[in-house]
């Protein structure tokens, strides 16, 4: 049966969605998920080369570099038929940079839109982790192959908590100094921000939040209660050991039944002797009959 089959036939809305997570999580390759060293390049590339062309250039040839780098990224990705997810994700952002960059006609406002994604970003995580409904929760539900009842036990709901409000605060943190360099007017310290503080600072965070769940949530599994579904094959495993077990009970059963059956029979083929009766003795006597 398909996954989707599955999905469709759930009983419930919860067994639906644990049967989606289940899926998701067997055909989810982390790379596409926060992708690798290759995106990490093709992403600092176009800030790049809009920086050093700003500086010698001007704002409008900066404009024509960006754009000019995300195009070649996303062709060469073409003819190697590789992934254009984060790729395409890199080309809206650079053409939104852009446009807003020659609109106001400063180039510290290129990298407005970065800063307003990551102030969203950091107000969603917080108010998840506010609402206790936490963010990294329902992402360590597809990366963590636990069972529902793991996920709702509550140190591991206090630890999602918690790493919640961290990757809050490393969005806020990116926003909060990238805003300051842009007031600034330090064109070439937001580009070193923006290739820093971007993929180096969420792989840190995320290489601190996987050993941090795991130390917080340690011993849980021994506190759960057996999963029903590991409850049901076992007493199902029990009776079928049960029903293996009783025909070779019955069995010696009936052959010591047939075994005593048999003597008995024996028994009872056999001649039974004869039972001699008894008879008194009359006593004689010297009276002769009557005539």
């Amino acid at each position: 049966m398909s996954s989707l089959d599955k999905i469709r036939k759930a009983p419930d809305v919860d067994t639906a969605i644990e049967e989606a997570i289940a899926a998701r999580r067997g055909s989810m390759d982390p790379k596409e998920m926060f992708g690798g060293p290759r995106d990490w390049v093709d992403q600092a590339l176009p800030t790049v080369a809009f920086v050093s062309s700003n500086l010698v250039w001007g704002l409008d040839v900066a404009i024509r570099a960006a754009l000019g780098t995300v195009v070649v990224l996303v062709l060469v990705r073409l003819v190697k038929r590789e992934t254009l997810r984060h790729a395409f994700s890199g080309v809206f952002g650079v053409a939104l940079a852009a446009v807003i960059a020659k609109k106001t006609g400063k180039d510290e406002n290129y990298f407005l839109p970065g800063i307003i994604t990551n102030l969203v970003y950091g107000f969603v995580f917080l108010v998840s982790a506010l609402a206790r409904k936490p963010l990294v929760g329902a992402i360590m539900r597809v990366l963590m192959e636990k069972p529902k009842a793991w996920h709702a036990h509550p140190r591991v709901r206090r630890a999602m908590t918690e790493a919640t409000f961290g990757w809050a605060a490393v969005f806020l943190l990116r926003s909060a100094i990238m805003e300051t360099l842009r007031r600034l007017d330090l064109t070439v310290l937001l580009g070193i921000a923006k290739i820093v503080m971007g993929y180096p600072l969420y792989i840190a965070a995320l290489l601190l939040t996987m050993p941090y769940i795991k130390r917080r949530t340690r011993g849980v599994d021994e506190e759960l209660p057996p999963e029903p579904v590991a409850e049901a094959e076992a007493g199902g495993g029990g009776e079928d050991a049960a029903d293996d077990a009783e025909p070779g009970v019955e069995g010696g059963a009936a052959d010591d039944l047939d075994g005593v059956g048999g003597e008995r029979r024996v028994a009872a083929e056999q001649p039974r002797p004869q039972r001699r009766r008894r008879v008194a003795a009359r006593p004689e006597t010297d009276e002769q009959p009557q005539e």
